[in-house]
């Protein structure tokens, strides 16, 4: 973990995913215990059973919140990846806390999907920690996260990488006012980089790794959640207003929403999981999408990629199993159950991926999940306001692309 502001500054902290996967020790050989490192075949050099990789299963936990990602029961490696950070600016009624979590996926048709989202989360989450630590600027909009496509592009330092968003404009700080505002040019950010730092593992030609991406930045009761492919972000909560929050970018979703088909239909066709967006020097054309969320109860803010939600859709059927986390403090006491992380939100992780793994484990499985409290202010306002409109009605997802998308 990785933090700074020791000296009465901001106090900065992120989690680190390669670091965790550099410096880890790899677990022991599950059929004999042996603790000796694998051979360069992965077995076991005493029984030659194949060892499991240090991805294959990583925890995560950085104050109120928590990530897992998991191999699952089918798939021979983890291409999954998830970070963490926050930033924490003053104390007592003046604390301010803002925070970021990224949860991507390698593309598994394309190759070293893995690095794609490795590299993905980690630039992602720097960004937008970085951006938070700028200096405001007036609400005239914020740099694109492309122009034309989510592949190679500026990000506000130093020469584009492609000419095709050389003429991408730059602040140089945060833009909009008030929270929305400033959390639109975090998002903007750490969109822009996880796309940049994917697209830059393709220059040298030949493989174009690829993932999705879904993120969430949050200070407070206001959050912007963010996503390009099919990892998706749900709200949580113990009052019956949980929701998805983000629409797949795949075929399902496309051949559904123009009214060719019902979801149902879609959904179980072949082509269902087929993506029509992702990071990657090959993606297609397009900012990231984004909707904005103000929140008036106490939830949760649940990231993961599509090995959770293929087995777990259903919003309140998620809510259920993340009781350890929405009950607060108190659940963490009530936990006694041999085995069980006594972090609420980390208990909760885990009983959303041990329920995906009970269903078949057919995929990586990687969550991330944000406490949100809404601050004193927030009485008498709705559970969940999406986009600044009822929590009902379907909204069409804000891109993040430059003027108009400042405040509300």
């Amino acid at each position: 973990m990785e933090m700074a502001g020791t000296g009465g500054g901001p106090l900065v902290e992120r989690t680190d995913l390669r670091a965790e996967l550099a410096d880890g020790t790899p677990p022991p050989c599950p059929q004999c215990g042996d603790e000796s490192p694998a051979a360069s075949d992965g077995t076991c050099p005493r029984c030659g059973t194949p060892r499991p990789a240090l991805r294959d299963h990583v925890e995560l936990v950085l104050g109120d919140a928590a990530a897992i990602t998991d191999r699952g029961l089918r798939r021979r490696r983890n291409e999954d990846a998830v970070e963490l950070g926050r930033r924490v600016e003053g104390s007592g009624e003046d604390r301010v806390e803002t925070w970021v979590a990224v949860v991507c996926d390698g593309v598994a048709s394309a190759r070293r999907g893995d690095e794609a989202s490795l590299v993905a989360v980690g630039a992602a989450v720097g960004a937008a920690l970085e951006t938070a630590a700028a200096p405001a600027t007036p609400p005239t909009g914020f740099p694109a996260i492309s122009h034309r496509d989510t592949g190679p592009m500026s990000t506000g330092s130093g020469e584009p990488h492609d000419d095709a968003t050389a003429e991408a404009p730059s602040t140089g700080g945060r833009a909009g006012t008030g929270v929305s505002g400033e959390l639109d040019a975090l998002a903007t950010a750490a969109s822009a980089a996880a796309a940049t730092a994917a697209a830059d593992l393709g220059l040298g030609g030949g493989d174009n790794p690829a993932c999705t991406y879904v993120a969430a930045v949050v200070r407070g009761g206001e959050a912007v959640v963010s996503w390009i492919g099919d990892s998706r972000a749900y709200w949580l909560a113990g009052d019956g207003s949980s929701r998805l929050l983000s629409t797949d970018d795949s075929w399902a979703e496309e051949i559904a929403g123009a009214g060719i088909m019902s979801r149902e239909e879609a959904a179980r066709d072949r082509r269902a999981h087929v993506l029509t967006r992702w990071l990657g020097r090959d993606a297609p054309s397009g900012p990231a999408h984004a909707r904005r969320v103000r929140i008036g109860v106490p939830g949760l803010l649940l990231l993961c990629s599509d090995g959770l939600w293929n087995h777990l859709p259903d919003p309140e059927v998620l809510a259920r199993l993340a009781r350890p986390a929405l009950g607060g403090t108190a659940a963490a006491e009530n936990v006694a159950e041999e085995g069980v992380p006594d972090h609420p939100a980390l208990a909760a992780a885990a009983a959303l991926l041990a329920a995906a793994l009970d269903d078949g484990g057919h995929d990586n499985a990687t969550l991330a999940l944000i406490p949100v409290a809404p601050p004193a202010g927030a009485v008498g306002r709705p559970s969940v306001t999406v986009d600044a409109r009822g929590p009902d009605e379907r909204t069409g997802p804000i891109p993040l692309d430059g003027e108009g998308v400042v405040d509300r």
